[in-house]
């Protein structure tokens, strides 16, 4: 998956974001290096690469999920900043596995996403914090 940058289409405080089979980064220098290396960022994105697989090989159906399932994680705005993004079934796959580069299993399909959404919204709020104090260890 190549890094390009386009600077204007990532808001502040996120390093990279795939778009349609791309990472898109800030600037050329961070593009170069997403290229170069196997960073654990670089394997976050990719994640999101498997998991499209995972839904009908689609963009446009991992799109409307990642929508539907950020609009429904938003509800939790109030006890979490950015819960929309955080909750999210697809994230919460890519940012457990991201320094495990065996995952995805060598189908190369992500599904662990399904578990998550599957989870009550109270539940993935409860697994994100106890993660949150496990990392801060």
């Amino acid at each position: 998956m190549p890094a390009i940058a386009k600077p204007r289409w990532i808001r502040k405080g996120y390093e990279g974001m795939t778009f349609f089979g791309h990472i898109i980064t800030h600037c050329e220098q961070e593009a170069a290096a997403f290229n170069k290396c196997c960073s654990a960022l670089k394997h976050h994105e990719m994640i999101h690469l498997y998991q499209a697989r995972s839904t009908h090989d689609s963009w446009l159906c991992f799109y409307a999920r990642y929508l539907y399932y950020w609009l429904l994680a938003s509800r939790y705005c109030r006890r979490l900043r950015h819960a929309g993004y955080l909750l999210n079934p697809f994230e919460l796959e890519a940012y457990a596995h991201m320094h495990d580069p065996a995952y995805p299993p060598s189908d190369g399909i992500a599904v662990e996403w399904k578990h998550y959404a599957q989870m009550p919204l109270s539940e993935r709020y409860t697994h994100y914090a106890n993660n949150m104090k496990q990392n801060q260890k």
